[in-house]
């Protein structure tokens, strides 16, 4: 399969259009921010968001699914996650996977979504982190949002890509 974060090939920019993606990936940069910052706005874009891409039709109950995986995460991580900002056409380490797991739930891939649960979070709380994000992933999944598949091979591939350039980063300190 052809890694979906892929910019060399183009793939990125139509993956990332994708409804489902969009709601998984900037559904969690807006709440992720409004819940860092208690930014009000940022929520309200994520309803807006989510409105506009599902209607009336669960939109909220796709909003709470979020909240409570964004707030179930947030206590369970092993470190602060990252994030870009909405609308970034780059994607982080910590979003791919987010993307990952919710992608690795809705697909039955479980290969995947133990490796993303245990980059997520510490060991004694990826039931946790597992319940919570099978909650919204199946809420997408009933709503007719599923991701494409990003397989464990990838996900690895990318923590790998992200491993080297920190290391590299690390032997070539910037200036101040």
């Amino acid at each position: 399969m052809t890694n979906p974060f892929d910019h060399q090939r183009g793939n990125a920019a139509a993956y990332f259009q994708r409804p489902a993606e969009r709601l998984v990936l900037e559904g969690y940069r807006h709440w992720s921010c409004g819940a860092a910052m208690a930014d009000r706005g940022a929520w309200e874009r994520a309803c807006e968001l989510y409105h506009g891409i599902l209607g009336d039709r669960g939109a909220t109950t796709a909003v709470q699914a979020l909240s409570e995986f964004v707030s179930t995460l947030g206590r369970c991580a092993t470190c602060p996650l990252k994030t870009f900002e909405s609308g970034s056409r780059h994607i982080c380490r910590d979003e791919v996977l987010v993307m990952g797991l919710i992608a690795g739930i809705q697909n039955r891939d479980d290969e995947a979504t133990e490796l993303c649960l245990t980059q997520l979070s510490c060991e004694t709380r990826c039931d946790e982190v597992a319940l919570a994000a099978g909650s919204f992933a199946l809420v997408l999944r009933g709503l007719d949002k599923m991701l494409l598949p990003i397989p464990a091979s990838v996900v690895r591939d990318i923590l790998g890509r992200a491993r080297l350039a920190r290391r590299d980063a690390d032997q070539n300190p910037t200036l101040h």
